[in-house]
């Protein structure tokens, strides 16, 4: 296989520039036929009159967004007047309308994944996480020997839904939202509009069940990506993220506690278009307009990633401050949400849309040696900071999969390689939820200048170019390449440099269990605020679930005895150094094999909420704890009740997937 690739790469440094360009010349972009208008409030009642006379066509309400004062409108057809043929003028238009602080095509994004043997072992094909003297290493088991994360944040991953009985993520999902609003139609053919074969897949709109249904095309038709299988893309993202570790089995995750909040964005392809997008951010991120059917989400993100990308010819290429997708991005950045987003698979191109908005952290791939995978997007810009996160030889990274080709196979959890940015921003979104295990406090522009600060310095003949005379190797430059490649250990230290710096509550990984007890849940890796062993106290206490019997609630190693079967619990370790009086918390979950967690519902009592951990401290939850005992027995008082927390601009409408998978 390895001899095919090669002689395939020859052929392609061989083929002409000519050649090359035709091949990846694509068809004219047609024009948009759905908008979304931000306008004043006293102009919305008028609005879509206002649009209507503008374009001279008849124009439909879709629905208003979840982003304040942005609707959803499309036209019937096209403007016969000549001048507005063209997105250009319509977009002129628009915006011209008296009131309007926006208009925005509703763009198509596709997934931003490039196929690998099918081969999960950590060791062979998670290299990356290694110190074995490869330059771009990202150090992990030293990370975690410091922070293997808190099940108190969570990461929001915006895609195609996941898999919720995949192994690598039992025991770490929370309920999520299908923000998928277009039915798709029962075959391939072209919808109305300018998107293509788009939608749901599964049979109806937005409702409270993110399970990805598998993104494959209908028997006899091909994605507008060539492809004709599903990808159960946002299971492999989230894996990245987050896969259960230390387990024995597969892969493991950048954060072996963070919890992931699923929420789906994409449907038929791989194609996710911007309103659903802007929608799920301020759903994810708790902020915006309140739909009365969606509702609250009960689990808003510390961290949104996004694996979607696009060009955008009709912005210059760029982001404007005033796009809807933007403006959902600062929204969220106001709420203490950091935002990554893979910054595109187009081949030494710029960064693409969205990861080129203001505010966002960019991810881009790398190789183990620290040279840019030539697939990746790459290079800086006003307001987004760009980083290239290192897979294996030529980019690849190991994610969990599952084994169908259009529906999900029961049991059917795999691991495989996979190439694309798409799992570059993930692999950061987990390094982002370290971060705040270990410093809760701290905000997006904190977070972005740690990462900034302590990103590696590319290697030499790192940046690559794909000219006239064919394929070569050149020195990054921090405007044609990026502020660096990740590097996990020295940022989180750096955190824990900060002024007033906290201890470390550094607890084992939450896991999945198979029976009632006893377990022991073990902080004896934690840490004082300089970073050493002595002067900890420790207190654990069950934060979640219907309550259990624990001994050792003072001690480093918490005994849970019984109470696990059918059951959901989190437990929370705070530790205090007492020489400073500075205190932190870490959260881990375990979760009975038998539970469906889409509908498990503790019996414990509703939510509380308490305030944030402060420069002395930690806060409260605002709800009664179990009760523990010195020596195991006892049982428990009132627990938590509910969880307490594209790559082209495909034919101008769409984001798509752009990564591939290696079978």
């Amino acid at each position: 296989m390895a001899a095919i690739k090669s002689i395939f790469v020859v052929l392609l440094w061989a083929m002409p520039a000519a050649l090359l360009a035709q091949a990846a010349a694509t068809p004219a972009a047609p024009t948009p036929m759905r908008w979304v208008v931000n306008i004043d409030p006293a102009q919305s009642s008028t609005m879509l009159q206002q649009v209507q006379t503008a374009l001279g066509v008849p124009v439909n309400m879709v629905r208003p967004l979840l982003q304040p004062n942005s609707y959803l409108v499309e036209m019937q057809s096209l403007p016969v007047l000549g001048s507005l043929q063209t997105p250009q003028a319509i977009f002129a238009t628009l915006n011209a309308m008296p009131g309007v602080r926006f208009a925005s095509p509703d763009l198509p994004l596709k997934r931003a994944a490039v196929p690998a043997p099918s081969d999960g072992a950590y060791g062979a094909n998670q290299a990356s996480y290694m110190h074995q003297g490869a330059y771009a290493s990202l150090r992990m088991q030293d990370v975690w020997e410091q922070t293997r994360g808190s099940s108190s944040v969570v990461i929001a991953v915006l895609d195609s839904g996941v898999l919720f009985e995949n192994t690598e993520l039992k025991g770490r999902l929370l309920p999520g939202y299908d923000f998928v609003s277009q039915v798709t139609p029962p075959t391939g053919i072209r919808e109305s509009g300018s998107v293509l074969d788009s939608g749901s897949n599964d049979g109806n709109g937005r409702d409270p069940d993110p399970s990805d249904p598998g993104d494959a095309p209908p028997p006899g038709f091909t994605c507008p990506d060539g492809s004709t299988t599903s990808s159960w893309h946002g299971t492999t993202v989230a894996s990245v993220a987050a896969a259960q570790s230390n387990n024995g089995q597969f892969l493991a995750g950048m954060d072996w506690n963070a919890k992931i909040l699923p929420v789906r964005v994409s449907g038929r392809c791989g194609i996710a278009t911007s309103s659903d997008i802007v929608d799920a951010f301020y759903w994810a991120s708790g902020s915006g307009r309140v739909d009365p059917v969606i509702g609250v989400n009960p689990n808003p993100a510390d961290v949104i990633n996004l694996s979607f990308a696009t060009d955008t010819p009709l912005f210059g290429g760029g982001c404007s401050a005033n796009d809807m997708v933007a403006l959902a991005i600062a929204d969220a950045r106001a709420r203490n949400v950091s935002v990554v987003v893979s910054a595109g698979n187009n081949s030494g191109g710029a960064v693409q849309y969205p990861a080129n908005c203001a505010g966002t952290i960019a991810a881009g791939a790398a190789e183990q040696d620290g040279q840019l995978a030539t697939y990746t997007a790459k290079g800086s810009g006003t307001g987004f900071l760009t980083l290239h996160a290192p897979g294996n030889a030529n980019g690849f990274y190991a994610g969990a999969s599952n084994t169908g080709t259009t529906t999900p196979n029961a049991n059917g959890t795999t691991a495989r390689l996979f190439a694309g940015t798409s799992f570059s921003a993930p692999m950061v979104a987990g390094m982002v939820s370290l971060l705040k295990a270990v410093r809760p406090s701290l905000t997006p522009s904190q977070i972005e200048s740690l990462l900034r600060n302590n990103a590696l310095a590319y290697p030499a003949n790192a940046d690559f170019n794909n000219g006239l005379f064919g394929f070569s190797r050149r020195a990054c430059t921090a405007s044609a390449c990026g502020a660096g490649l990740l590097n996990p250990l020295d940022s989180l230290e750096a955190a824990r440099t900060l002024s007033n710096p906290l201890p470390v509550a550094n607890v084992q990984q939450s896991a999945l269990v198979g029976s009632d007890g006893p377990f022991v849940l073990n902080g004896s890796l934690s840490t004082n605020s300089a970073g050493g062993s002595n002067n900890l106290s420790f207190s654990w206490q069950q934060v979640f679930g219907n309550p259990v019997v624990l001994a050792g609630a003072t001690t480093s190693a918490l005994q849970v005895q019984s109470g696990m079967a059918g059951n959901i619990a989190e437990f929370e370790l705070t530790v205090t150094d007492t020489a400073t009086n500075r205190s932190n918390t870490s959260v881990l979950r375990l979760a009975n094999a038998s539970v469906n967690e889409r509908t498990f519902v503790s019996s414990g009592g509703a939510v509380g909420t308490g305030g944030a951990g402060g420069t002395g401290g930690v806060g409260g939850s605002g709800v009664p704890r179990p009760t523990t005992t010195a020596q195991g027995g006892g049982g428990g008082g009132g627990a938590l009740g509910l969880f307490g927390l594209v790559a082209a601009w495909m034919l101008m409408g769409l984001y798509r997937k752009t990564d591939k998978c290696y079978y």
